[in-house]
């Protein structure tokens, strides 16, 4: 008697081998997807504190677009901000500081060169963690027509 076997489909030991070779690749590929979840957050307070000090970058070139120069833009008018809370797990300190550019004097705030042309004066917007002081962020700007 001759039985007549269909050769489509898997057989049971195809199938163990193939689930054994799934578990052993997740196996390896879970740690990696719950250290990326896990750090997570460290990429999305970069994120902010860039946001932050670009926003504050933003407004300081918004003073000048105004007509008004930089006559306004001083630390006194800009004041340090501290624990900006932006919904994320970090709170922000914000700072604006202003130095002059003297040519000649070594090193100059911004580029960390000898310049000798025209008096320059740097803007440098820094953004840090509240508590620790780690700066997360920090933007300069260089500008000839900032006024003392």
């Amino acid at each position: 008697m001759s039985v007549n076997r269909t050769t489509g489909g898997f057989s049971l030991i195809e199938m163990i081998l193939f689930i054994v070779v799934v578990g052993i690749s997740m196996a390896g590929i879970i740690p990696l997807y719950n250290t990326v979840l896990s750090n997570l957050h460290v990429i999305s307070d970069s994120m902010q504190a860039e946001y932050l000090a670009l926003e504050m970058a933003e407004t300081l070139r918004a003073a000048y677009a105004k007509g008004a120069g930089f006559v306004n833009v001083t630390e006194a008018n800009f004041p340090s901000q501290t624990g900006i809370d932006v919904g994320g797990t970090l709170r922000f300190d914000r700072t604006v500081v202003i130095e002059g550019m003297i040519p000649g004097q070594l090193p100059n705030p911004c580029t960390g060169q000898e310049y000798n042309g025209e008096a320059y004066k740097c803007v440098t917007v820094t953004v840090s963690e509240t508590g620790s002081g780690t700066v997360l962020f920090r933007e300069h700007m260089v500008h000839s027509d900032l006024l003392n």
